[in-house]
C-alpha cells in the first residue's frame, strides 16, 4: 500500500507556472519518501514510463500531455532540518522557505537564491542561482533514486556542478530525494538586506506579473542571453498567446491562451535570430518535457 493521493488525466497547465500543458495519464502525490521510492520501483518493474515534477516553475509541458506516471515531490519531500551550520533539505521544499529560514538563523550560502521560484529539487538539478551565488557551492551530498530504482548518495565532486548545469541534469531518470548543504555563520541583518535587495532587483527587471517559466536560455560565457535576444530584434515577438517579454528578453510570458508550440516556436526563432547575428548558440535553461525535447533537438540540429 502506498500513502498519498492520485489524480487521473490531470491537466499539466494546472501544475506549471507557465499555465501550459495537456493531461498526464496519472499524477501521484506520495505521502512519504518511501512511498515515492515504491512508486518508482513499481513503474520500473512494469515498464511504465515515469517522470517527476516539483513546483513546475522551470518547465515547458507538451500540449498533448504525458504518458505514464508523473510523481510530485511534495508532500513526501517537503522538509528542512537545520543542524548547526548544516541543513538537510528535501527536494519538495520551496527555495523561498529555505532562503528565509537560513536568513533567520544568520546563515550565509543560499541568499543568492532569493527570488528563485520553485522547489529545492529543481534548483539542485540546474544549479540555480543569481549573481550572488549558486546552490551547488553549498552542496555536500545528495541522495537520489537512480534509473534502476536504487537509492544512492553522491558527494559534491561527483555532481559536476557548473554554470546552470550538473550531472543530475544529464540523468533525467534520476530523482533527487534530499541534499545536505553546508552554510556559514553571518550577520542576520546583513543577510536579510542582501535577500531584500535581490528580491527588489527581480521585481524591477522581471515580468513577474505574467505566467512564465523564468529564464528561457542559459547565458553564454561573457554574454547575457537577454541582451543577445534583444539585439537580435526579438523583444516583444509574439506567437499565439506567447510573447518574448518587453521587460526581459530572456523570458517568454503567457499573455493568455498560449500553447507549448507557441513557446517552443518563439524559442526556436529567438535562437535562430541571435545565432545568425552573433554566431553564439546556447541551450535552454528550462526543462522541456516529453516529446518537446526531441522537437527542439530536430529543429536546432543543423545549427547546433
Amino acid at each position: 500500500m502506498v500513502g498519498g493521493s492520485v489524480k487521473v488525466n490531470e491537466p499539466l497547465r494546472d501544475h506549471t507556472t507557465l499555465q501550459i500543458g495537456g493531461p498526464v495519464d496519472v499524477m501521484v502525490f506520495p505521502a512519504r519518501p518511501d512511498d515515492l521510492v515504491r512508486v518508482v520501483r513499481w513503474c520500473l518493474d512494469r515498464r511504465v514510463p515515469y517522470s517527476f515534477l516539483g513546483f513546475g516553475s522551470n518547465v515547458l509541458a507538451p500540449d498533448e500531455g504525458l504518458e505514464g506516471v508523473l510523481l510530485r515531490t511534495k508532500p513526501a519531500l517537503d522538509f528542512i532540518r537545520f543542524e548547526g551550520t548544516r541543513v538537510v533539505v528535501g527536494t519538495g521544499a520551496s527555495v523561498a522557505r529555505l532562503v528565509a529560514q537560513a536568513a533567520a538563523r544568520g546563515l550565509e550560502g543560499v541568499e543568492g537564491l532569493a527570488g528563485v521560484p520553485g522547489s529545492v529539487g529543481g534548483a539542485l538539478v540546474m544549479n540555480a542561482g543569481t549573481r550572488m551565488g549558486e546552490i551547488g557551492r553549498s552542496v555536500v551530498w545528495v541522495d537520489l533514486i537512480d534509473e534502476a530504482g536504487r537509492t544512492r548518495r553522491l558527494e559534491a565532486p561527483e555532481l559536476e556542478y557548473a554554470y546552470r548545469s550538473s550531472r543530475l541534469q544529464r540523468e533525467p531518470r534520476w530523482l533527487v530525494l534530499q541534499a545536505e548543504l553546508r552554510l556559514v555563520p553571518g550577520d542576520p541583518s546583513a543577510i536579510r538586506r542582501r535577500v531584500d535587495e535581490a528580491l527588489q532587483y527581480r521585481n524591477r527587471t522581471q515580468p513577474l506579473h505574467l505566467p512564465s517559466a523564468g529564464s528561457v536560455f542559459k547565458n553564454p560565457p561573457g554574454h547575457a542571453a537577454g541582451r543577445l535576444i534583444e539585439e537580435a530584434g526579438c523583444k516583444g515577438l509574439r506567437r499565439g498567446g506567447a510573447q518574448v517579454s518587453e521587460q526581459h528578453a530572456n523570458w517568454i510570458v503567457n499573455t493568455g491562451g498560449a500553447t507549448a508550440e507557441d513557446v517552443l516556436g518563439l524559442m526556436i526563432e529567438a535562437r535562430r535570430r541571435w545565432l545568425r547575428r552573433s554566431g553564439i548558440a546556447r541551450e535552454p535553461a528550462i526543462r522541456l518535457l516529453g516529446p518537446l525535447r526531441e522537437r527542439w533537438r530536430r529543429a536546432t540540429a543543423a545549427t547546433a
